[in-house]
């Protein structure tokens, strides 16, 4: 049996429940409804938030919007990821950030990727909530399959059996755990930049300012790729950002 796409269709499909959503959070209140209530309006219905001691409303929301809550003892993405992934007996997996949002997709398009005997894994291109041209050049990249373009605002659908093949997310790095895990799956796994866009908020290059912002995030990648430790990344990136 074959889908509209022409990839091959396994046998006994599997459904939204086979799915588990897993939304990395601290401080996120103002943008957790908007994604919960896209994800909803999809069909998921096993939503993890994993939480790292929010000091705003994260967690009330979470509750009023009846989510799962799982509280993280450490403030650090591929962490909070994994711990989210333990708490489901899912398929696949759907690892997203709570600033995004799923507005253009529904249950047919996750359908067919999880139904695909060719779908490992793949993540998404994106769409700025913001026009401006340098962020409308941004996207573009994002449509790339490079691994220089993979982070994780694209999200990542990723069935458990290759997720585990690569023991998940590298808890030891405080910076790009996304382009990091793509980058592993890949060696085994074919890659799938999925037709599809999420979009994210541009409120990173609204408080720091577009280029600057642009330009930590080029170096950050720079350096870790030619092997710099993460802590002196860290540093690096909180003095571009003139934050402690």
């Amino acid at each position: 049996m074959e889908n509209s796409g022409g990839n091959t269709l396994i046998k006994n499909k599997l459904q939204l429940d086979d799915v588990g959503v897993v939304i990395p959070t601290f401080n996120e209140a103002q943008y957790l409804t908007k994604l919960i209530t896209s994800l909803n309006n999809i069909g998921f219905s096993k939503i993890w938030l994993v939480d790292a001691e929010s000091k705003d409303k994260t967690v009330v929301i979470a509750k009023e919007l009846a989510l799962n809550i799982c509280h993280s003892s450490k403030k650090n993405r591929a962490f909070q990821l994994n711990l989210g992934a333990q708490q489901l007996e899912t398929e696949f997996f759907l690892f997203i950030h709570a600033d995004v949002c799923l507005t253009d997709l529904n249950e047919a398009f996750f359908l067919r990727q999880i139904n695909s005997a060719n779908f490992s894994f793949g993540n998404f291109k994106l769409q700025f909530d913001n026009k401006y041209w340098f962020l409308k050049l941004n996207e573009k990249f994002s449509y790339l399959k490079f691994d220089a373009f993979q982070f994780g605002d694209q999200g990542l659908l990723v069935k458990r059996l290759a997720f585990e093949a690569v023991n998940g997310y590298n808890e030891k790095l405080l910076f790009m755990e996304g382009n990091d895990i793509v980058r592993r799956l890949r060696k085994t796994f074919e890659f799938n930049k999925m037709d599809s866009k999420l979009l994210v908020s541009a409120r990173k290059y609204k408080e720091i300012g577009v280029y600057r912002l642009q330009f930590s995030y080029f170096l950050i990648y720079f350096l870790a790729r030619i092997g710099v430790s993460q802590v002196k990344l860290k540093k690096h990136f909180k003095r571009i950002l003139g934050t402690n």
